[in-house]
């Protein structure tokens, strides 16, 4: 029960974190960077792993190609052929990534929840 409890938690974290990523990302979706070199907001993903154990753990990496140039010759950030960085943000991955992020974050509560209850029977009858 100690493992499923320390598990839980674990997921609660990586929810939490996943949450994070995927808001910064929304957040700074419409930011404009310069081009060469960039140097706009880089989004972030987030890779998840299980350890030997079964505890999830994650980390976050930035994307591989962190920008799109725009051609939006009003921005204060422009080239001289009007193009400007915009993090290359995939907006409806990123709601996904947050019902995602949601629903884990519900399911650990209920293992937390289930596994308290456990305890707390096996505490009753042996006392």
């Amino acid at each position: 029960m100690i493992q499923a409890l320390h598990s839980a938690i674990a997921g609660l974290r990586v929810s939490a974190q996943r949450l994070g990523v995927a808001a910064e990302n929304i957040a700074n979706a419409r930011t404009s960077g310069t081009l060469s070199p960039y140097d706009g907001y880089v989004p972030q993903r987030l890779e998840q792993t299980t350890t030997a154990t079964g505890t999830p753990t994650a980390t976050t990496q930035p994307i591989s190609q962190a920008f799109i140039p725009v051609y939006d010759p009003a921005d204060s950030r422009a080239n001289s052929a009007g193009l400007v960085g915009y993090p290359n943000v995939d907006l409806a991955a990123n709601i996904v990534d947050l019902t995602i992020a949601q629903r884990s974050y519900e399911a650990n509560l209920v293992t937390l929840r289930t596994a308290s209850e456990m305890m707390k029977v096996l505490l009753d009858r042996t006392a």
